[in-house]
């Protein structure tokens, strides 16, 4: 199902979000040359809603066994893996970093999947712009750069390609390109040997598979005998005393047709020659292997080395693998076949027909641009458009134009597929794939508000989603008016429908408005000025503040013709302050985290979708998990204020005191306001500071009731509006006004705004709204968060550390990895436990000794995942003071998440607990699993100085205690006398807790010099069992086992 672009999105509104996420299909372009159409889509320009980067099918196969879906899916999961990291390591730059957290995609919370797609769509509509691409902040000067590539110019060519391909100007980057055009630098040439070896094998010619086939043949050049023939696809040939190539010239153009080349063009067809007469079999392959060799220039310049280095590691590859015969990126490369498939004309598919060519882009291409130069062929081709080969393969390649997108070329070109040369069938099933391709009837009922959110509609949903309020932001103002009556119930969906009427009734009057979100063009502002000259007047008549958003309130009443009463007014300005502020908000990244949570957008009414906003912003009622968008806006909100040397030790203070007042007017769902309502008191600041602090003597804070008899509030006017109505209309203008303020809360804005006790909070929300950022101070910022990034990215546990969180079943996004390479490195040498109870005192120590002192106990997942939050709990208080940092903060904000992945990871039967060894409290990890000796098994390793990685791994057979101790250290007398003693006392421990099974030190082994063994997992739930197993141990008895290990050390 097509859905109309126009009806869809109504008029071009935020340049961003339209080129981002609303990029509609173009039809082929009238052919010059004859006059005659190109091939055209029927009727109006559509938008493919299943070509979004937020396809939740992407893919997807047709039509296919279970295993080749299952053999799909495993290939595809790692190439994501792979192009994850490559990205968090290498080449998410700071542009895109800032870019994502402006459309509100939370980068730490992103899936691996997500994070790679819409980075992906990032870059290449920053590189489809043609915009000059300049790194935010390079981690290395020219100086630095020039000094470890050993050269002033090759520095400043690889600064150059890498700002072309977005990528950053890092030390790991530069140094790995430096090392790679070291490589072939000296290579003058290839020998025939160097390039037979290289066709022969079938490999590109990268830099490092030019330096192998060059320093491996040695100036050996081995001719091949064999047979002269034609099949399998190809043209074989022996090697010859003479050639007759007046006979063979028939079969060397039709391979050069098939591989796309030109036959008039001499140096292909002496290299056509030079294969058969090396006897390397001709066909279309081996002929644009051996051509792409020929055509690099040796030596490579420095130049060409820094372009294909900078498109090798943009495509996630190794500096090494940078291909000299193309240094366009898959980005540029999938730009390039998207605009050369729609040059195709009809005439290009007669010529292509015409020349027994294959129906692949190649040849079509290839067509184009013949048939650019020589119009006499196109005049010449006898091939009808009634013809049925003209026909399937017009409709072919009309299919893959209608699908073909840059973000789905570029996922093809990174799986290896060639776009190019093959089939169409075979490229509109791939396409297909890529794109989720889903039945027509789910895409209407898709976009039908009241659907229920599904794996299969969540694409559609988010796409009409964030169309609607383009609809609405860009249609006229008076839709805060036309819906007065339906306040309460209008959903997303219906105010977008009420807006594109009122758009067409003042388009079919041939007249302009004033759009709800965008500034009026400056003719039209100059009439709203001169209509409204008087609404200052009317205001203080009225006995209302004067400011912007009042005097929107009356000009929306005007537009609609409304009385001008008291009761009208406070409606209005109300819920077009609550419609303008949400609207503003729901940004692309927000509403992919809103409808993941099951929720659909285009029922929401405007209070259910500010709702949702605020969970979505504050943690989704899960406080302390250290990884909400709230606690990474306060760690920035720190950071500038750190480098924003202007601010004084006195703002400083005044500042993280305005951020906490409007956090916690937030966090308390606006109760603040609520009760400063309730007093009848000026709505200013420090009415609402003095409002949370009684709100902080009561654990509940302040509940508010509103009826007729509320009182407190002296009425502007008695005519209409009851009491209540009056307050919870004032309740949802200040609310909004508060989300406005929490929106733009930054230091160089608060500088600027000046606010103090005595400040309307209105008036404070319009001068923070005007006021602007320091473009120098987001661009540290960007580079801070980039730089720790990739510094996580690059430790040596990352890969271990993403598998363990696949096995656990976990999602794989950045704030889980991160969390997940601390709790691994906290096995060894760390102290997070030792750090909780420093910070948060009494609290954290009874906790941390809660999970060891409950181990064996019945639900002690329960337990342990209450204590961790507890300690999580206790940490989130510690924020929000005078003294915080920025490091400090993001200190326990990853102590936050480290514990929530610890919590995650008991449902899978995997714990992380505190044991004291040698006076350090450090973790011993604990798994419960089952394995294919049918027995359900405890393994806890912890990690010593003095006897190294020691590990019990115990199981229940025959009703004894059966397993082994292990340590990674030699055996020596000391570690023996050590060992055994823990034995000893495990097995007394044992006896103790486990009274219905056998004990024995004899069924427990020593194993030294053992090797260490990748983290496994146990099953779900944590109960160690398979259904199949034989032999079952109770959590609790395994648990039990592991608490007597621990109590012996």
């Amino acid at each position: 199902m097509n859905i109309s672009f126009q009806a869809l999105t109504g008029q071009k509104v935020e340049e961003s979000r339209d080129e981002f996420w609303m990029d509609p299909k173009r039809a082929l372009p009238t052919d010059q040359r004859t006059g005659r159409s190109s091939v055209q889509g029927a009727g109006n320009v559509n938008l493919q809603l299943d070509s979004s980067i937020f396809s939740n099918d992407a893919y997807a196969c047709h039509a296919k066994s279970l295993s080749d879906i299952s053999e799909m899916a495993d290939n595809t999961d790692v190439l994501t893996q792979h192009n994850y990291m490559a990205l968090l390591s290498n080449t998410m730059s700071e542009e895109d970093f800032a870019k994502a957290s402006k459309e509100g995609f939370d980068i730490n919370n992103l899936d691996s999947g997500q994070t790679v797609t819409i980075l992906d769509k990032i870059k290449s509509v920053l590189l489809e712009s043609g915009k000059e691409i300049v790194g935010f902040n390079d981690d290395l000067s020219l100086d630095k750069l020039s000094k470890l590539t050993g050269s002033i110019s090759f520095a400043k060519e690889l600064q150059k390609s890498f700002h072309e391909n977005d990528i950053p100007v890092t030390y790991e980057n530069a140094k790995s390109a430096a090392i790679a055009y070291n490589q072939i630098s000296d290579i003058q040439g290839l020998e025939d040997a160097a390039v037979k070896y290289l066709v022969h094998n079938n490999m590109k010619p990268s830099m490092e598979n030019i330096y192998f086939a060059a320093h491996s043949t040695n100036g050996q050049n081995r001719m091949g005998r064999g047979f002269y023939a034609q099949d399998a696809g190809g043209y074989y040939a022996q090697k010859a005393e003479t050639y007759d190539w007046g006979q063979l010239d028939g079969q060397i153009d039709k391979i050069i047709d098939e591989a796309g080349l030109r036959k008039e063009d001499k140096q292909v067809r002496e290299e056509a020659r030079w294969i058969i007469q090396q006897g390397i079999p001709l066909t279309a392959d081996t002929l644009n292997g051996v051509h792409r060799v020929k055509e690099i220039s040796f030596p490579v310049s420095e130049s060409s080395a820094a372009k294909a280095i900078a498109a090798a590691i943009a495509n996630g590859k190794k500096a090494v693998a940078a291909d000299l015969s193309d240094d366009r990126n898959y980005y540029r490369q999938a730009v390039d076949i998207k605009d050369a498939t729609e040059k195709i004309s009809e005439d290009d598919i007669r010529t292509n027909i015409q020349a027994g060519k294959e129906n692949t882009l190649r040849n079509l291409i290839a067509e184009s641009e013949l048939n650019d130069n020589d119009y006499a062929r196109v005049a010449e081709c006898s091939v009808d458009t009634q013809d049925t080969r003209f026909v399937q393969a017009r409709l072919q390649l009309e299919e893959v134009r209608l699908r073909m997108t840059v973000d789905a070329n570029k996922q093809l070109l990174s799986s290896g597929f060639s776009i190019d040369t093959a089939p169409m069938e075979q490229l509109i099933e791939r396409l297909k794939n890529i794109l989720g391709q889903i039945p027509d009837e789910s895409v209407g009922a898709a976009l039908d508000e009241i659907a229920e959110v599904t794996p299969a509609n969540q694409t559609y949903i988010i796409r009409a989603t964030l169309s609607k309020v383009a609809i609405i932001q860009s249609g006229p103002i008076e839709i805060s008016g036309a819906q007065l009556g339906e306040i309460e119930t209008a959903s997303l969906a219906k105010l977008s429908d009420v807006s594109m009427q009122l758009k067409m009734r003042y388009k079919k009057a041939g007249e302009s408005y004033e759009p709800m979100m965008t500034a009026p063009r400056a003719d039209l502002g100059d009439n709203i000025k001169k209509a409204f000259r008087n609404v200052d007047d009317i205001l203080k008549d009225m006995g209302q503040e004067i400011n912007d958003s009042n005097r929107r309130a009356i000009r929306i009443l005007g537009y609609n013709s409304m009385e001008l009463s008291i009761d009208n007014f406070e409606k209005v300005r109300a819920f077009d302050q609550s419609l303008k502020t949400t609207l503003d908000r729901l940004k692309p990244g927000v509403v992919l985290d809103i409808v993941r949570e099951g929720k659909n957008p285009l029922g929401m009414t405007v209070g259910e979708l500010a709702e949702a906003l605020d969970q979505n912003l504050m943690g989704n009622d899960e406080p302390g998990n250290g990884g909400s968008r709230s606690d990474e806006k306060y760690a920035k909100f720190l950071y500038k204020l750190e480098h924003k040397k202007e601010i004084t030790a006195q703002e400083r203070s005044a500042f993280i005191g305005i951020y906490r007042l409007f956090h916690t007017i937030k966090k308390n769902d606006y109760q603040a306001i609520g009760a400063v309502l309730k007093t009848g008191m000026e709505m200013t600041l420090g009415n609402l500071l003095a409002a949370t602090r009684i709100q902080s003597a009561y654990k509940r804070g302040i509940e508010y009731t509103v009826d007729d008899d509320f009182g407190g509030v002296e009425l502007k006017n008695t005519s209409g509006l009851k009491i209540d109505e009056q307050i919870n209309l004032a309740f949802k203008y200040y609310s909004a006004q508060a989300d406005i303020v929490y929106e733009n809360l930054e230091p160089e804005k608060l500088m600027q705004a000046a606010p103090s006790e005595d400040t309307l909070l209105p008036k404070f929300a319009e001068d923070l709204q005007n006021a602007g950022v320091e473009e120098s101070l987001e661009r540290q910022y960007a580079s801070q968060v980039i730089r720790q990034i990739r510094e996580t990215a690059q430790t040596r546990d990352s890969d271990n550390a993403l598998e363990e969180l696949k096995g656990l079943h976990m999602e794989v996004n950045f704030g889980n990895l991160e969390a997940m390479i601390s709790n691994r490195r906290e096995r060894k040498n760390g102290n997070i436990w030792q750090k909780a109870e420093d910070l948060a005192g009494e609290r954290a120590l009874r906790e941390t000794g809660r999970l060891v002192d409950a181990l064996g106990e019945p639900d002690y997942v329960e337990t342990y995942k209450n204590s961790l939050s507890n300690i999580s709990d206790s940490l989130e208080q510690l924020l929000m003071s005078d003294d915080d940092s920025y490091i400090d903060v993001k200190a326990i904000n990853l102590m936050q998440r480290r514990m929530t992945v610890m919590s995650q990871s008991s449902d899978q039967g995997t714990f992380d607990v505190p044991v004291t060894i040698d006076g350090q409290k450090i973790s011993m990890h604990i798994t419960l699993k089952s394995d294919n000796s049918m027995d359900s098994r405890m393994e806890a390793s912890v990690q010593t100085y003095e006897y190294g990685l020691i590990t019990a791994s115990l199981y229940v057979k025959e009703n004894m205690v059966t397993g082994m101790l292990t340590t990674t250290y030699s055996q020596s007398s000391e570690e023996a006398e050590y060992l055994e003693s823990v034995r000893s006392k495990m097995c007394v421990k044992l006896a103790e807790k486990l009274k219905d099974i056998g004990v024995g030190q004899e069924q427990i082994a020593i194993l030294y010099h053992a090797q260490t063994q990748p983290i496994s997992v146990g099953t779900a739930n944590a109960n160690a069992t398979d259904g199949n197993q034989k032999n079952k141990a109770d959590t609790t008895v395994l648990l039990s086992m592991a608490k007597a290990f621990i109590e012996s050390l």
